[in-house]
């Protein structure tokens, strides 16, 4: 019994066993730390991991899944007599017109039984894209209050952030059909179009991070990486859509049915939740890092 216990040290020292790997991966993260911005991703998703950021996007990804329920039903809906003339495919769908996409055409055959319904699909539509718009808007506020750490207000005006969270997600789908479409058209110009949706992403980036709380006086610099960030992880997002996760949605549903169809769907919405959270957090945790560097003065 006493002789095996420098044997195991032995070993250990030798690197038989597995505390060398758990050494070598200390130094490599001490190494990392000491880099200026290796550092700030280490502090930001250890801010992430206390707050729980990823309950936070889920959350965020639910709401997102039944506004996007809503804004196909109304696609549908208005697009009804384009729908009847040009059957296309889920597949069809989410190449060109992404999630979106996916959504409109999933609503198209119960948009298809008649005049009457589809009026009565268009108002059911706009009213749930409009509540549940506004529902999406208090998850992205809670997510900025524990990102920012500042104490919860009110939401005013939830009717016209509603509007406003509408259209900017609105343009972002917009961005991502041209990008689609000239991907299609003109495939030289593929990855122009598809770098030309991501300055997009990152400009509507911006003007959400505007209508979200945060901390008083802060300049608009400040959440440029978040941004960046945005930009790049929703275009990774848009092309991991149209190259693998279209696929995924057409045989879905020969699978498993709607539900299917709907936890794909769910796991992209979970991913651009995702970013924007980590966003959020990425622009706090560099805010406090350097102080008063972003505040605008006087």
């Amino acid at each position: 019994m006493a002789q095996g216990h420098p044997i195991r040290a032995t070993r250990f020292r030798d690197g038989g066993g597995t505390i060398a790997p758990v050494t070598k991966s200390k130094q490599a993260v001490a190494r990392a730390r000491r880099m200026p911005a290796a550092l700030a991703f280490f502090d930001s998703m250890e801010r992430e991991q206390r707050s729980g950021a990823a309950l936070l996007a889920g959350g965020l990804a639910y709401r997102l899944f039944f506004w996007l329920v809503a804004f196909g039903l109304l696609v549908a809906a208005a697009a009804s007599f384009w729908v009847e003339s040009s059957q296309k495919s889920l597949v069809d769908a989410g190449k060109s017109f992404g999630l979106s996409g996916v959504a409109a055409r999933s609503a198209a055959a119960a948009v298809q039984s008649g005049a009457h319904a589809r009026w009565y699909f268009l108002a059911a539509g706009l009213i749930l894209l409009v509540y549940f718009g506004i529902g999406a808007v208090r998850a992205l506020r809670v997510a900025a209050f524990i990102a920012w750490q500042l104490e919860p207000r009110r939401l005013r005006r939830p009717l016209r952030a509603s509007a406003a969270f509408t259209g900017i997600f609105v343009l972002g789908l917009t961005a991502t059909t041209i990008a689609s479409w000239v991907r299609s058209h003109a495939p030289g110009l593929g990855w122009l179009a598809t770098g030309g949706a991501g300055a997009a992403f990152l400009a509507l980036a911006l003007l959400a991070f505007s209508f979200l709380p945060r901390p008083e006086r802060l300049a608009a610099r400040a959440e440029l990486p978040g941004a960046v960030l945005v930009g790049c992880g929703l275009t990774g997002i848009h092309l991991f859509v149209v190259y693998y996760l279209s696929d995924k949605l057409e045989r879905s549903p020969k699978l498993y049915g709607a539900l299917g169809a709907s936890t794909v769907v769910l796991v992209g919405l979970f991913l651009v939740a995702r970013v924007l959270v980590a966003a959020m957090f990425l622009n706090a945790t560099l805010h406090e890092r350097r102080g008063t560097w972003f505040t605008r003065s006087g």
